[in-house]
């Protein structure tokens, strides 16, 4: 019994190459990505989870044009630009306390334990002073608090230049003992003699403390401006000082700075203290400016949003500025549409979304797709000049019959 075997042809052959050619025509390359790719890849990111959260809310929430009720609120009345603004404040400045240390390739995560601390010192401040002119009492504060950030911070500082301990653990350990801190003092010789029920808040700030509002919508308070100005002002000095760029060198590499000359051990203790700092400074804006009283309630989380804001930012300045006021706008409306039955928890995954799309946009821009340079094929060989000089055969010859002669 004899076996048939398919015949293989060229023409079979050559659809083989053609087929296998085709799909290798194009490749993925990395690429550290220029800074319009970047941004162009997260407000895509954006984009896709803000559509993601609007079609959640029209499928849940069964009010016609709900979207369009609460944006108009949120926007267009004086109580909504408000709350934009008491949301926003503190997002400046515990965003710029997560950027700056993630310059240097460390993580942060204890803003909301310099936002407390800030606040408590700059609280103690106002109450051994409680009759001081406003000016020095808010610039009093507004120094105390960043004091008081730095100081908070100085443990892991200390721990990680030393002794290498990881600044995840130590800062966010500190979160929890920043609160317990100040709920001892609020129940205690600070306790407001009024409260009732369970609540705990300290007395209140001396009214000069508190800090004068501009005539917007009703009157907001001038901690934005501050904040914002606060920001601007670090994150340009970082950005083009001598500081600043031993920053970007420790991060790309601290063996590789150590050898440049770089203080490796005191740019991480600078910025960590620079970052703790700007987040005690934020807890002060948020106690003067609208909560006048030092209690658990003064932050809403607004520490561990602050590393969100950082991320989508991507290192820019006027991102920090950007995805504070968006972040704000997405808590506002999620506060606003819990009227209508959308829980809280659904804003935070929102907002857990957004962050893995941006961070998917992150990896994404890194990747171009590319044509291939053909590498297979005949090889093109140049043709020789006529008349310039003579091949090498014929040359070789030449001296060859030459010897000969």
């Amino acid at each position: 019994m004899s076996l048939s075997l398919p015949t293989v042809t060229d023409v079979h052959v050559r659809q083989s190459i053609g087929v296998r050619s085709l799909r290798s025509r194009w490749t993925w390359i990395r690429q550290e990505p220029s800074e319009t790719r970047s941004w162009i890849c997260r407000l895509i990111a954006v984009v896709l989870a803000l559509v993601v959260a609007g079609a959640y809310l029209v499928i849940t929430v069964h009010v016609p044009d709900v979207l369009g009720l609460v944006l108009r609120t949120t926007f267009t009345t004086a109580p909504g630009l408000q709350e934009l603004v008491v949301l926003a404040t503190p997002f400046f400045l515990t965003a710029m306390a997560a950027q700056i240390p993630l310059r240097v390739g460390l993580w942060n995560v204890g803003g909301e334990g310099q936002f407390f601390a800030g606040a408590w010192l700059a609280t103690a401040f106002a109450f051994s002073l409680p009759h001081a002119p406003g000016g020095v009492l808010i610039i009093g504060m507004l120094l105390a608090g960043a004091v008081g950030g730095a100081i908070w911070v100085a443990i892991p500082v200390l721990v990680k230049t030393l002794l290498n301990v990881n600044e995840i653990i130590t800062t966010l350990m500190l979160n929890f003992a920043a609160t317990y801190w100040i709920a001892y003092w609020i129940t205690g010789s600070w306790r407001y003699p009024s409260t009732q029920g369970g609540t705990i808040e300290s007395r209140f700030m001396p009214a000069q403390s508190n800090l004068p509002l501009i005539h917007l919508a009703g009157g907001l308070d001038s901690g934005l401006i501050i904040a914002v100005a606060l920001t601007i002002a670090v994150g340009l000095a970082v950005r083009y000082s001598i500081f600043g760029y031993r920053t970007l060198i420790v991060g790309s590499g601290r063996a590789v700075s150590s050898y440049a000359g770089v203080r490796v051990r005191w740019v991480i203790a600078l910025s960590l203290l620079l970052g703790g700092a700007l987040a005690g400074a934020g807890g002060v804006l948020q106690l003067i400016g609208n909560s006048h009283q030092l209690t658990p309630g003064l932050s809403d989380n607004t520490g561990y949003l602050g590393i969100a804001v950082a991320v989508l930012a991507g290192g820019s300045v006027l991102g920090v500025i950007v995805m504070s006021c968006l972040l704000a706008v997405i808590m506002s409306v999620g506060q606003a549409v819990q009227i209508y039955g959308v829980s809280s928890e659904d804003v935070f995954i929102l907002i857990g979304l957004l962050l893995l799309l941006a961070t998917i946009a992150e990896v994404v821009a890194k990747y171009r797709l590319v044509r291939k340079v053909p590498t297979g094929g005949t090889a093109r060989v140049p043709k020789e000049p006529v008349g310039l000089a003579p091949s090498v055969s014929e040359s070789s010859r030449a001296a060859v019959a030459g010897d000969v002669g």
